[in-house]
């Protein structure tokens, strides 16, 4: 995996541990990842992201029960083989959960709706 594919804002009201999970799945639906790609190390990851081990240990717990990853002992962590379906409206959820966090964020950090909308459709109508 290279190097900055995940991030953590803490700026954001989104938890860390949720955003690891948010960018690993979406890059895993993007097929940017593919079956059988080994992940960084708990250790590695959180190092990388400057959080605690356990912030991304809850990540991949929640990413493997979900059936996205896999826990392959010595040989590490890998995504599933079999990933599950991206229906349209599970994506439609994530993608409107999403923007709800965004907005939220910056509404709390005292930005107007009007700047949000034009910011968003000045980076969406490229």
């Amino acid at each position: 995996m290279a190097d900055g594919f995940v991030t953590v804002d803490s700026s954001l009201d989104t938890p860390a541990y949720q955003q690891i999970v948010q960018q690993l799945r979406a890059l895993v639906e993007r097929r940017e990842l593919l079956p059988g790609t080994v992940l960084p190390t708990v250790r590695q990851l959180a190092g990388d992201l400057g959080v605690a081990p356990n912030t991304v240990a809850r990540a991949y717990a929640e990413l493997q029960e979900e059936g996205w990853i896999v826990g392959d002992g010595r040989r590490g962590t890998r995504v599933a083989e079999d990933v599950p379906a991206s229906d349209k409206r599970v994506r439609g959820r994530a993608l409107r959960d999403a923007v709800a966090a965004l907005i939220s964020s910056l509404r709390h950090r005292g930005y107007s709706a009007l700047e949000i909308g034009e910011e968003l459709r000045r980076h969406t109508t490229a």
